[in-house]
């Protein structure tokens, strides 16, 4: 017996009929059109149902490839994980390196600043200091020529009546 003659006799229709001395017997009749296709697809939706779950199962067993797979893939990501942070450590660290330079840099520019200014001023008082005494005749002052003002507490200024001689 094939699957569809399994299908039809699975269920047969059936009908009353009576014979001839008064009693009913069953007869069976065709199955119809619509009934078998409706067997047929749940007959075909239960095959389909069982090949998803059965692959569905295959796919998530875990099987000798997909774990070598996996922990390649873990130990690849944990060294560019680990490259990384070396690297960022790295970067912080040259550029508080580069900060701390930048920083001498401009400590020794100021300070270079601040000697060319003082050279400049010294030779420049130098100059100034000889055209004085040669040009114009100056010398130093002595003891002699020093005059000493007493200001009362009270006032904070000094007016001047007359030329100092």
């Amino acid at each position: 017996m094939n699957q569809s003659s399994a299908a039809e006799e699975k269920g047969r229709y059936c009908r009353f009929v009576q014979t001839a001395d008064g009693n009913y017997r069953l007869e069976p009749v065709k199955v119809p059109a619509h009934v078998k296709a409706a067997r047929e697809e749940r007959i075909h939706r239960r095959e389909v149902q069982s090949h998803a779950r059965q692959n569905r199962e295959r796919a998530q067993a875990i099987n000798g490839h997909s774990v070598a797979f996996l922990a390649l893939a873990l130990g690849f990501f944990a060294v560019v994980c680990c490259t990384y942070l070396a690297m960022q450590s790295q970067a912080y660290s040259h550029s508080d390196h580069i900060a701390s330079l930048q920083a001498q840099v401009s400590e020794l520019a100021e300070e270079n600043d601040t000697v060319e200014k003082r050279l400049s001023v010294s030779e420049n008082l130098l100059e100034i200091e000889e055209a004085a005494e040669q040009e114009l005749g100056m010398q130093y002052v002595d003891e002699s020529q020093i005059e000493y003002y007493t200001m009362d507490d009270s006032t904070d200024y000094m007016i001047q009546y007359g030329d100092v001689e």
